[in-house]
């Protein structure tokens, strides 16, 4: 009688260990199977690219930020890259902001979103304290920000995939915000900047190189008229260094463009709270309207990007080769 007790008892636990650390990931997440299915696969550096998001949960960025848990869990997230504008509408005071919380905290709250977060600053952050989300960094164990632009380095498989990322700062690059210095970015070197993007890019190994900031260089959202000493100003550098991409925000939309000027590919992913409207452009590869954010998988020879929305579904991949 005892034994078979034990027996059942061990058996029951088997069970039960099965149930809890045994079974299929999808076993853990909300979303329907065939949305599952239909998510790349985890390669060797696996992140998220999304911007606009600071809304205080309102707007769209609550649904955003439960689809962001329920994929980053799924699809093995590693990182986040935030494109700007992390605090409408006029940024923070200071690190001990209550919107530190209301913003942030307590909406990327899903076990899988305590991951690092390497944000850029918008032009909305600027109108607040752009040195309070700086020294967030040194309260928040996710939140990475040690300056107003600098590089983070990445390696997968063991050493086989290897990524470097440039975030930069580029409010201080527009002009119509010197005039009344309504986003404060007078007295940023901009030429400082440019010079230190130039010799981090002119000695990187990396197999990969993305650029990282708040606006965009070609876009068919409502502020593409207002970009358009964007492409002047950067693509030649990235041109000039084979950069593969480059992330940025500040339209509320989701887009994949591509330049006749270089092989540069343009990712516009800031629809992480409040969508707007988009035009096609020249050339437009991809445009959604629908709140949402982009999924990168990149391995040693192949980068894809994977706009994805709400519900977790998958709109539109590109796949970059090497």
């Amino acid at each position: 009688m005892k034994t078979r007790m034990v027996n059942a008892f061990l058996a029951l636990s088997m069970i039960g260990a099965s149930l809890c650390f045994g079974g299929p990931k999808k076993s853990y997440s909300t979303l329907p199977d065939s949305v599952i299915d239909a998510l790349p696969k985890k390669e060797c550096i696996t992140f998220v690219a999304f911007g606009d998001w600071g809304w205080n949960g309102q707007y769209e960025q609550t649904r955003v930020a439960d689809a962001l848990g329920e994929v980053a869990n799924v699809a093995g997230v590693g990182f986040i890259v935030s494109c700007g504008d992390n605090f409408q509408i006029d940024g923070v005071r200071s690190v001990a902001d209550p919107l530190w919380q209301e913003n942030f905290e307590n909406v990327y709250k899903n076990i899988s979103l305590q991951v690092d977060w390497y944000p850029v600053l918008g032009n909305h952050d600027y109108k607040g304290s752009p040195q309070a989300e700086i020294d967030y960094s040194k309260i928040s164990r996710r939140w990475n920000m040690p300056a107003r632009y600098y590089v983070v380095h990445k390696e997968g498989c063991k050493g086989a995939a290897s990524l470097d990322l440039y975030m930069l700062d580029t409010s201080p690059f527009q002009k119509m915000y010197y005039e009344n210095d309504v986003h404060a970015v007078k007295g940023q070197d901009t030429a400082a900047q440019m010079r230190w993007l130039d010799s981090s890019l002119a000695v990187s190994t990396s197999r990969w190189k993305i650029c990282v900031g708040h606006h965009s260089l070609y876009t068919g959202g409502e502020h593409g008229p207002e970009l358009t000493e964007m492409p002047g100003r950067f693509e030649p550098i990235f041109s000039k260094y084979h950069v593969d991409a480059y992330f940025s925000g500040h339209d509320h939309d989701l887009e994949h463009i591509t330049s006749k000027n270089s092989k540069v590919n343009f990712f516009v992913t800031g629809c992480g709270g409040e969508p707007r409207p988009v035009k096609k452009t020249e050339g437009t590869q991809f445009k959604s309207s629908e709140a949402g954010f982009m999924l990168v998988n990149v391995s040693a020879d192949k980068m894809t990007v994977s706009a994805v929305n709400t519900r977790g579904m998958v709109l539109y991949t590109a796949t970059l080769t090497k």
